[in-house]
């Protein structure tokens, strides 16, 4: 949704990640070292979101105001708010490549799998 053309999906995806990257911050900084230490030990589970099938565009496939354990994007994480609004103007660059040799292994496995079905 950031990197939409259009600017009303872009500032509704810069308003949920701040608003996420915020309470990620305020929990930070009210959690004791015990309640973290046994917040590791607990492994979270991932639920699948409720599809709208309805949807016309891709933003509208969940409603992201109704899931309960929602985080912000690990890409994001150690960015300031400043910066996270700045990619409403300024697109996010990413330090590490996305595309690497086990990305190639991989593609060539699924051709190959693909070739025996």
């Amino acid at each position: 949704m950031i990197v939409e053309d259009d600017e009303n999906i872009c500032q509704r995806a810069v308003d949920k990640i701040l608003e996420l990257h915020s309470e990620a911050t305020a929990s930070t900084d009210m959690e004791s070292s015990t309640l973290e230490s046994s917040r590791k030990a607990v492994v979270g589970q991932f639920k699948v979101p409720k599809i709208n099938e309805e949807a016309t565009h891709f933003y509208e496939l969940t409603n992201l105001d109704s899931i309960k354990d929602i985080s912000q994007p690990p890409a994001m994480m150690d960015l300031d708010d400043t910066s996270i609004a700045q990619m409403l103007t300024k697109p996010l660059v990413l330090q590490h490549p996305c595309h690497n040799q086990a990305i190639e292994r991989h593609v060539k496995l699924d051709g190959m799998i693909c070739q025996k079905i």
